[in-house]
């Protein structure tokens, strides 16, 4: 017997999408990906981020609102890296609550590390202790996802 019916690597949007299908249709899921990494690139580091980062210097300079207000509208005077961090992260942060909300109502459970195959029914997952956990499941998903060139 395996610990799980289908293993997900990487928690991006495909493999979001795999875990919580199977799930739905009752199988035993779990998802392996990195803490920080909750969401993958995409939430992370990619589309996200990017995308907040714009809407934040169109809303604080009050640019996206002149049309309403008038020319000479501001949110804030003085914008700082800080102000578009802050807020960048605030998103982020929402992102990955809505992500691992997802998984819990679907009973997808989320396994902290980084996996590699130890072979065709198991990984090692390595939660940055040292010390790997061996996890088994009948079939796996890689969506690891990429990196930026």
């Amino acid at each position: 017997m395996y610990d799980y019916d289908l293993l997900v690597l990487g928690s991006g949007p495909s493999g979001q999408k795999a875990a919580i299908a199977a799930a739905k249709l009752g199988r035993r899921v779990a998802i392996v990906d990195r803490r920080d990494m909750l969401g993958g690139v995409c939430i992370n580091t990619g589309t996200v981020p990017s995308k907040t980062l714009r809407e934040a210097v169109l809303y604080l300079t009050g640019l996206s609102q002149r049309d309403l207000y008038g020319s000479s509208y501001r949110v804030k005077e003085d914008i700082t890296v800080a102000d578009l961090a802050a807020r960048t992260q605030h998103v982020i942060t929402r992102q990955t609550d809505v992500i691992r909300n997802q998984l819990a109502r679907n009973k997808v459970a989320l396994i902290t590390g980084t996996g590699r195959f130890a072979d065709a029914h198991s990984v090692w997952v390595d939660a940055g202790s040292g010390r790997e956990t061996r996890v088994s499941f009948d079939k796996a998903v890689v969506a690891a996802g990429t990196r930026p060139a």
